[in-house]
């Protein structure tokens, strides 16, 4: 029988996506900031959005200020 500590820590050479590389980019053209695991992302429509901000732009949303 194994203790907790008969396998030891996974193999980082094992290891098939590298946290240091992007996995997609946003999807406004105006930002297209790389996104990486583990980022807090928005999806709409199939697309990832690096920032609300960047999700309204998509959906054709327009900064203003009340009553304009």
């Amino acid at each position: 029988m194994l203790d907790r500590f008969g396998q030891g820590l996974p193999d980082p050479q094992e290891e098939t996506e590298s946290p240091e590389l992007p996995v997609d980019e946003c999807a406004n053209d105006e930002c297209q900031t790389w996104i990486y695991r583990g980022d807090k992302v928005w999806r709409y429509d199939g697309d990832l959005y690096c920032k609300l901000r960047c999700l309204a732009k998509a959906m054709g949303a327009v900064e203003m200020k009340a009553g304009e």
